[in-house]
């Protein structure tokens, strides 16, 4: 066994599913709109941050966690495109920087993450 946890299915599921949550409750609440940066980078930060306290170990945290970041955000943003509230532009601005964001969480839950 390489002691490196798998990146689950279910924690891109839930990624995207508090993505586009996130976007259509934009839809609904301005309030929600006007914080949409903040939220798309913290929902892959706390994502990873949750996956990282599995041990992946540190190359594992960095490689998946970035992309449980960046593809959920990526289909988020694609929603938000399609609804008219973002501009194309944003599409990889927004989806790297929530994979950094994914990181970010992934390295600080693998610092964290109980030792064997």
């Amino acid at each position: 066994m390489s002691g490196r946890a798998p990146m689950p299915f279910g924690w891109y599921v839930l990624s995207v599913v508090l993505q586009c949550a996130h976007v259509l409750g934009a839809t609904v609440s301005q309030g929600v709109g006007n914080l949409a940066g903040i939220w798309g980078v913290t929902i892959p930060l706390i994502v990873g941050l949750l996956w990282g306290r599995s041990g992946p170990g540190k190359g594992n945290a960095v490689k998946q966690g970035f992309l449980v970041g960046f593809v959920p955000a990526l289909i988020g943003l694609l929603l938000a495109v399609a609804l008219g509230q973002v501009e194309p532009f944003l599409l990889v601005a927004g989806s790297a920087s929530s994979g950094v964001a994914a990181v970010i969480g992934a390295l600080i839950g693998n610092a964290l993450a109980p030792k064997k």
